[in-house]
């Protein structure tokens, strides 16, 4: 924690450092005080548009990771499904989802599940793909020594499958943190009346700088805040792995 400290601290002096130095005007690039007094001005605005937003990235988060990992299952145990729908799911997740968010609108409307549904679409692949990743590599000695001492296959899946598989999870999970802060914003930014998707596009019709770097970091502590959640959860779920023994 007071490593974390310690680097904000130091972020906000290169910024103050830039900004006494080149002097850029407040609009391109406004200092540190600035910000922080439009935060400190419009607090009750901010918290109250970013119930929302973090609504919608903690909803998105969670639906991937209760899909994506069951799925990810689903595929290694049929190996049909593997080379069936693994392809067309690659296909999806090329697709950018800027693109598939008119769609959402029309389909679904302006409510909050098309919001909720691009953050699922953006944070799920990462998940399922180390989820995949994990199952699959697991060492075949140790497979053959299961089937040896005449393990069933609910037994290996559960001794050995699985737990190999956690920490490959949980490194997807982390990468959905910052997937799913940027899902919500894309929602936002295309059907929403209110979030802070929906105060950067109204702060940049207005060029109105220091509201804009306001959210920007409000995104940025809430991506940091779930990114260390999952960490905890991981050290409490997986302690025994060999990336928590220090």
């Amino acid at each position: 924690m007071l490593w974390g400290v310690a680097s904000m601290l130091l972020a906000i002096g290169l910024w103050a450092l830039v900004v006494l130095t080149i002097e850029p005007p407040s609009y391109v690039l406004p200092a540190p005080w600035d910000v922080i007094l439009r935060a400190w001005k419009d607090w009750a605005l901010i918290l109250s548009q970013g119930t929302s937003t973090v609504g919608e990235i903690v909803a998105g988060l969670v639906l991937s990771a209760v899909i994506a990992v069951p799925f990810g299952v689903f595929i290694v145990a049929i190996p049909v499904v593997d080379k069936l729908v693994y392809p067309i799911l690659i296909a999806f997740n090329s697709i950018p989802k800027v693109a598939l968010a008119p769609l959402f609108v029309v389909w679904f409307g302006y409510g909050i599940f098309p919001r909720v549904l691009i953050t699922v679409s953006i944070a799920f692949f990462p998940v399922l793909v180390s989820t995949v990743t994990g199952l699959k590599s697991v060492d075949p000695d140790i497979l053959r020594l299961a089937r040896s001492m005449r393990a069933q296959s609910r037994q290996v899946f559960l001794r050995v499958r699985l737990p190999n598989a956690l920490p490959s999870a949980f490194a997807g999970l982390k990468v959905a943190t910052s997937l799913a802060v940027i899902g919500a914003i894309i929602g936002e930014f295309v059907a929403s009346d209110r979030g802070w998707g929906y105060m950067l596009v109204q702060a940049s019709g207005s060029l109105d700088t220091p509201l804009m770097f306001a959210v920007v970091i409000c995104l940025a502590v809430v991506a940091s805040l779930l990114f260390y959640a999952v960490d905890v959860a991981e050290r409490s779920v997986i302690s025994w792995h060999a990336s928590h023994r220090q």
